[in-house]
């Protein structure tokens, strides 16, 4: 799970950096998308770590 977060962190910001008109639409989309719900893209990754951490402890916890 932290790998896929790791690598969706790199191709958003990939998209960020992009000159193509279809990379930029969907980084805009997302940030549209994202806030509708009062969020920014980085408050979202900061979300995902949380709760990946969350996750980790509790899994820890069990063991």
């Amino acid at each position: 799970m932290e790998t896929m977060m790791d690598r969706y962190r790199i191709f958003m910001k990939r998209f960020e950096l992009s000159e193509d008109f279809m990379a930029q639409m969907t980084v805009e989309q997302m940030k549209t998308q994202l806030g509708q719900f009062g969020v920014t893209p980085q408050q979202m990754f900061d979300q995902m770590h949380l709760t990946l951490e969350r996750m980790k402890a509790e899994l820890e916890k069990q063991t």
